[in-house]
This record gives structure tokens, C-alpha cells and sequence, in this order.
């Protein structure tokens, strides 16, 4: 009995692993940054798409020095800050507009990506102007850094 059904067996168990596959392709075509996350991570990743606060742990993952993001109380769905690498001292960056985690983890993490990109470039925007007021006094120059962040 064992003999006749192992085969079988066998063959649904490769097309499991070929539907697993491309389920696991067709994430990482909608968000490209999961090719760089392990196929066993992603899964977790995956399952847990419901839950946004399941994701902090994930973040070091899929994103370069970002440690986790902060949530609003109230609302979990709601994401206002990224927390950088670091330990104590760590940067804290401020989105310009939060974040609404909510639908596929993939639709979210993309709207967190272009959301972040568009915080660094306003930062960047307002170093330089910060900037120009320095000019050539390099006593300037201190309160010019501690106002700004160094994330780009």
C-alpha cells in the first residue's frame, strides 16, 4: 500500500512546492524588496500580512537600517515614525505623512517605501536651505547638524 501510494504522494507534494513557488514569485514581482528576504522568512512575513505590528521584526529584512516602525496607539494600522539600526542614540525619522497599513502587506510596504523617499527628500530639501544660511561661518555649522537627520 505504501509502495503504490508513495508516488503519488510525491507528486502532490511537487505540486505543492511549484504552487508555493510561484505564489512566493508573484509577492516579490508586486514587492520587489522580498528577493531579498529567505522564502521561509517571507512566508512568515506573508502570514502575518494582517497584523502590521508583526512586521517590526521583519523590517531589517526588507529594508537597509531600519530597525522597526512606531504605530500609532490608537490605530495600528497607522504607522508615523521609523526607528533606524543603531541601539540607544538610534535615529528617529518622522514621515511628512503617515502611513495606513491596511489591504496586502505588499500594497502597504510599497505606499511605506514611496512615503519614506519622499520624508528623506523633503529632509534633503530643508538641510540644503538650512544649509545656505551657513555659508562660510562654521560656527553654523553644529546647529545646522543637530537639526537635521543624517538618514541620506
Amino acid at each position: 500500500l505504501l509502495r503504490n501510494s508513495l508516488p503519488t504522494m510525491y507528486g502532490e507534494l511537487e505540486k505543492c512546492q511549484k504552487s508555493l513557488e510561484g505564489y512566493l514569485e508573484q509577492k516579490q514581482n508586486a514587492f520587489p524588496r522580498f528577493y531579498f528576504v529567505s522564502n521561509a522568512k517571507l512566508l512568515i512575513i506573508l502570514s502575518q500580512g494582517s497584523d502590521p505590528l508583526a512586521m517590526n521584526q521583519y523590517y531589517e529584512n526588507v529594508f537597509d537600517a531600519i530597525q522597526y516602525v512606531e504605530h500609532d496607539p490608537k490605530d495600528k494600522t497607522i504607522i508615523h515614525k521609523l526607528h533606524g539600526n543603531g541601539g540607544d542614540g538610534h535615529e528617529v525619522v518622522p514621515f511628512i505623512q503617515p502611513v495606513k497599513a491596511v489591504g496586502n502587506i505588499e500594497d502597504w510596504l510599497t505606499a511605506l517605501l514611496k512615503n519614506m523617499q519622499k520624508t528623506l527628500k523633503e529632509n534633503a530639501r530643508s538641510c540644503a536651505m538650512d544649509l545656505s544660511e551657513v555659508q562660510s561661518d562654521i560656527s553654523n555649522l553644529r546647529p545646522l547638524v543637530d537639526r537635521n537627520i543624517s538618514q541620506f
